[in-house]
């Protein structure tokens, strides 16, 4: 028979064990702020530069322009071991661009000693098969494991019809399937729609795949495929009803060239409800499906009656977050921010959150905690790209324990000396297009091991710390302080009694790098 004592002790262990445990979206928000020549994110997490625009690949070539949506595509169901798929979102020459798009593939793997991730192989992929590609914005990772890339510019009809390889098409406005093991592409999917696609998401039956159109008008879409895995053909829906309330899915034609070439136009002509550009769609563990509109300065989500049937399927919408301020508290101080316009990229972390990067304002990326509503708000900002740049192509490891994602400057390069060290100890500068991985400090890099120690007992922020503010230590039975020079001469010495918060005043010390000693912890600790 088991005793009070054996259940306390139980709850105790469960209780301890929740409390030390952590995942991406532990963090506390950064502070609120303009960009900066810096990535700013949390104390708590780091990043490692994965490749940069202009470096050499294995294949030959150089890393494409404008990185974009950074695809992670596990190797049987990986988390250390994939390919990193990154668009370029260079818009075609005939419009102004010089690259032309295109999507470029890593072999990638984590070290377990060095707690870096590792590039084996690098190789552009050719895309001559289907006319060339432009302006590779996001897209998706199938559930059958290939990559999605949405190009995002659609020549109809502002410029008419552009076909310089004589099938029919329009060479741009298509969503391409690649495969990643081969670096090759299986085609451009003529069924789903011509327009200025910025992302796609796949139902779990792996024939429903939901879209918006980044325009405006834009669209929201429905497309069933005939067949599981083969996005080749299929039907094509467009939604007609409310933003706030309840709707419906109405066919249009896509079996001709000209219908296929035409999406726009024919989705007005079916009455389809206008949203002023749609950048993202994705589908969360709820069954909900979200989409961010930038314009409308809102995620809205919706739920499907029945995500392959449509005759007779229900969409009940809403908006989900944005269109008002939010209070973000940075552990000092609450303030209160404007969502703003350009809400872009989506993507569900483990625990049901939703992380919004936004293209426009202070480019900052938000983090939607899992139960938020509008009328109970539960929002966070985790940082914000260098000045310049907008964050990027978001997507998790299997495991959650690492983001994808890139840096892409609308003007490259640019001057942005920000001297920012990475995971791995590289001086970073943000001046150029930057593809990036980020995580908790404990699970990256060689100088994360050395800051990690402290991490795991007690929360200090913000670190970097500006000198005329306040250094904040959290944790249990905090008996003892000590600051000491890199060099390991003692700067500082505090005497305290089993306190769970200090606020500590260094005011005095000069910038630089510091060793900080809580108890018997030690972790780096950066003076601005």
């Amino acid at each position: 028979m088991k005793t009070k004592l054996h259940y306390t002790l139980i709850f105790l262990w469960l209780g301890i064990q929740s409390y030390y445990s952590q995942n991406i979206a532990d963090f506390t928000s950064v502070t609120p702020t303009t960009q900066t020549s810096g990535f700013v994110l949390p104390s708590s997490h780091d990043f490692q530069r994965i490749i940069k625009v202009g470096d050499v690949l294995t294949a030959g070539g150089n890393m494409l322009t404008k990185p974009d949506f950074t695809a992670y595509v596990p190797i049987a169901g990986s988390s250390t071991n994939g390919y990193l798929s990154v668009n370029s979102e260079d818009a075609p020459v005939a419009v102004g661009g010089t690259g032309g798009g295109g999507v470029t593939i890593l072999d990638i793997n984590f070290n377990n000693t060095t707690k870096l991730w590792e590039t084996t192989a690098s190789q552009i992929v050719d895309f001559s098969s289907v006319g060339s590609t432009a302006a590779n914005c996001s897209g998706t990772v199938t559930p059958w494991g290939t990559v999605i890339s949405s190009e995002e510019v659609a020549f109809n009809p502002i410029f008419g019809l552009i076909d310089f390889n004589f099938d029919g098409y329009n060479d741009v406005g298509w969503n391409v399937e690649i495969n990643p093991v081969t670096k090759t592409v299986i085609g451009k999917h003529w069924a789903m729609g011509n327009m200025a696609h910025e992302n796609v998401t796949i139902h779990a039956n792996e024939r429903t795949v939901y879209q918006g159109a980044d325009s405006n008008p834009g669209y929201l879409y429905k497309f069933v495929a005939t067949n599981a895995q083969d996005l080749s053909s299929g039907n094509l829906y467009v939604y007609s009803g409310s933003k706030s309330g309840t709707g419906a899915w109405v066919q249009i034609a896509n079996t001709s060239i000209t219908e296929r070439n035409t999406t726009i136009a024919l989705s007005a002509n079916a009455g389809g409800t206008v949203f002023n550009g749609i950048e993202d769609v994705e589908i969360g563990a709820d069954g909900m499906v979200y989409f961010a509109v930038k314009n409308e300065a809102r995620v809205y989500r919706f739920t499907d009656s029945d995500a392959l049937e449509t005759s007779t399927s229900t969409v009940t919408m809403e908006t989900y977050v944005g269109d008002m301020n939010y209070d973000i508290d940075d552990g000092v101080s609450v303030t209160s921010v404007t969502w703003g316009n350009g809400n872009d990229n989506l993507a569900f972390d483990g625990q049901g959150n939703l992380w919004v990067f936004q293209d426009g304002g202070n480019n900052y990326i938000w983090v939607v905690k899992n139960g938020h509503t509008q009328a109970n708000p539960d929002v966070e900002i985790f940082g914000s790209a260098p000045i310049g740049s907008e964050p990027t192509g978001i997507t998790f490891s299997p495991d959650y324990n690492y983001l994808f994602m890139s840096m892409l400057f609308l003007t490259d390069p640019v001057s942005n000396n920000a001297n920012q060290l990475d995971a791995a100890g590289n001086t970073v500068n943000f001046n150029t297009g930057t593809t990036l991985v980020v995580s908790l400090k404990d699970n990256l890099g060689t100088l994360s091991v050395d800051k990690s120690s402290l991490s795991n007992n007690f929360n200090i922020y913000p670190n970097p710390l500006k000198s005329s503010r306040p250094l904040i230590i959290q944790g249990k039975q905090i008996n003892n302080i000590k600051l000491y020079s890199i060099l390991g001469k003692q700067l500082l010495d505090m005497k305290y009694n089993g306190l769970n918060t200090v606020n500590l005043n260094l005011k005095s010390f000069n910038s630089g790098l510091y060793l900080l000693k809580v108890n018997d912890k030690t972790s780096k600790l950066i003076i601005k």
